[in-house]
């Protein structure tokens, strides 16, 4: 299979004569390249606005001679964010055409082995940016899963703002993932049939597993964010219980403190008249908050220990 990365008439000529396979592969190509592309392949209007516009949903287009899919990958960026990539694949007899306004180093990857995806390119170009969702599925289960400990550890605000944000990122990926399975399920048996693929159609029927599973994935990932949600929500409220707790036994301890010290303040003869020495203040005085302080801690912890 012969590869290109520019539109060349000249070499797209000569392999249309000649009868070879051919990839082109465009990565953030000008409007005129577009429009001559499909001046010399024939391309559908429709189809070439498409590409001229991107932002596009995932969906499979089937024209008189050619096939149009808006496919989507993904790839993890190095703060941990997950970036969508529209390719639009053109599929034909005897040509693949890939388009792309962003990087993706799995279509450059496999470019430079081109030799591997001789026997089934469609399918192999499908199912490498299909695969791709998988390592960016197991970066969001790592952030979720860091949430949730640090939820779990210790709650804080910026904890729910993170939680937010995550689940709508998850969300956006989940829209895609979703709608892409949806309409590569009903497309690829006429995909098949269109471009007289042979046996490639069970391996796009492989395709379509993975993509439910995907969807799958990253619609149970999204559940798990909601019910984080309600799981900081949960322990933000036993945080506010245990510290309403501390400060009613700090405060059921000063009630006591403040009746014995009020006793003394009485100065009742008797008790003015037997504190004469420190060993007595020490009884009277120490002893008279001491003991009680110590009765009253012991019920709170029995009670703590649900011993009655």
């Amino acid at each position: 299979m012969d590869v290109l990365t520019a539109v060349d008439a000249d070499r797209i000529a000569s392999d249309r004569d000649a009868g070879h396979q051919y990839w082109l592969d465009l990565v953030d190509p000008h409007d005129e390249d577009i429009e001559r592309l499909g001046g010399l392949l024939g391309l559908h209007p429709v189809a070439i606005e498409d590409t001229r516009e991107f932002g596009q949903r995932p969906k499979v287009d089937v024209y008189e001679d050619h096939v149009l899919l808006v496919f989507y990958t993904a790839r993890l960026e190095e703060s941990g964010a997950v970036k969508p990539i529209e390719v639009h694949v053109y599929v034909a007899r005897g040509y693949l055409i890939t388009v792309r306004r962003d990087a993706c180093d799995i279509l450059d990857d496999l470019r430079a082995h081109v030799e591997e995806i001789h026997e089934h390119p469609v399918y192999k170009i499908l199912d490498t940016l299909t695969d791709a969702f998988y390592p960016v599925i197991e970066g969001l289960e790592e952030r979720i899963d860091a949430l949730e400990e640090d939820v779990l550890t210790r709650t804080q605000r910026s904890q729910l703002e993170a939680i937010y944000r995550l689940r709508q990122e998850v969300r956006e990926v989940d829209r895609i993932a979703s709608v892409q399975q949806n309409q590569f399920a009903i497309a690829s048996d006429d995909l098949t049939r269109q471009m007289e693929l042979g046996d490639t159609g069970e391996y796009l029927n492989d395709i379509g597993d993975h993509l439910a599973q995907i969807a799958g994935e990253l619609h149970r990932q999204s559940e798990d964010l909601g019910a984080l949600t309600a799981t900081y929500f949960s322990a933000n409220a036993d945080r506010l219980n245990a510290t309403a707790t501390k400060l009613t036994i700090v405060g059921t301890l000063f009630v006591l403190w403040t009746l014995v010290t009020g006793f003394f303040g009485q100065n009742f003869e008797w008790l003015t008249s037997h504190v004469e020495s420190g060993s007595d203040f020490l009884i009277f005085g120490v002893g008279s908050l001491v003991l009680p302080t110590v009765i009253l801690l012991t019920v709170f912890w029995m009670k703590r220990r649900d011993w009655f």
